[in-house]
């Protein structure tokens, strides 16, 4: 379909920080994803550049101490997420769960690339993951594959909150709150 009627029709479902009664996604909205005033990170990247900022935000508002990286990440990308913490990259779902003894101990920023990931392996992956660390999947509207992995993902047991916020898709296992999908513009 056309990226253009799925932007509208995405924006017409989504919602911004009045539309969220969840105070954790509200305090991510409002601190992290609005928030350009605090941060002076948008000077480090390319002025063409406006998703390295998003990055950069997230990982420092989200103070990950562990960061893995899928190693066929964009270089731009890998800058922005690099910023905080030990950074190391993975080749496969394998290689992840080879760190599964620290991934399941502390809480871990884990970037994943869907044209390199089996969805079986994944949720698989997510019965491991510390209740407080973080999945990020950029290109969820790529291909109708692609939004179909997404879907499966979101749905899987071990994810409490899900944020769609277009070009990216956020996954959190926080075991204190309810199962939620939200539907984010940035």
């Amino acid at each position: 379909m056309n990226q253009v009627l799925l932007y509208l029709r995405f924006w017409w479902h989504s919602k911004n920080e009045h539309g969220v009664h969840s105070p954790f996604v509200f305090d991510l909205i409002t601190k992290c994803f609005y928030d350009r005033s605090t941060h002076t990170i948008s000077n480090k990247f390319l002025k063409n550049n406006s998703t390295s900022p998003f990055l950069a935000r997230l990982v420092l508002y989200l103070k990950y101490k562990n960061s893995y990286l899928d190693a066929s990440i964009a270089p731009k990308f890998e800058r922005a997420l690099s910023l905080q913490g030990n950074v190391k990259k993975f080749n496969s779902i394998k290689t992840l769960t080879d760190s599964s003894n620290l991934i399941s101990e502390t809480p871990s920023f884990i970037y994943l690339d869907m044209d390199t990931t089996i969805t079986s392996a994944l949720l698989d992956f997510f019965k491991v993951c510390h209740r407080e660390s973080f999945v990020l999947i950029p290109s969820l509207r790529k291909s109708k594959a692609h939004y179909k992995k997404w879907n499966q993902l979101k749905s899987s047991a071990d994810i409490s909150v899900s944020i769609d916020t277009f070009y990216w898709g956020l996954l959190f296992f926080r075991t204190e709150q309810p199962k939620e999908h939200f539907t984010i513009r940035l």
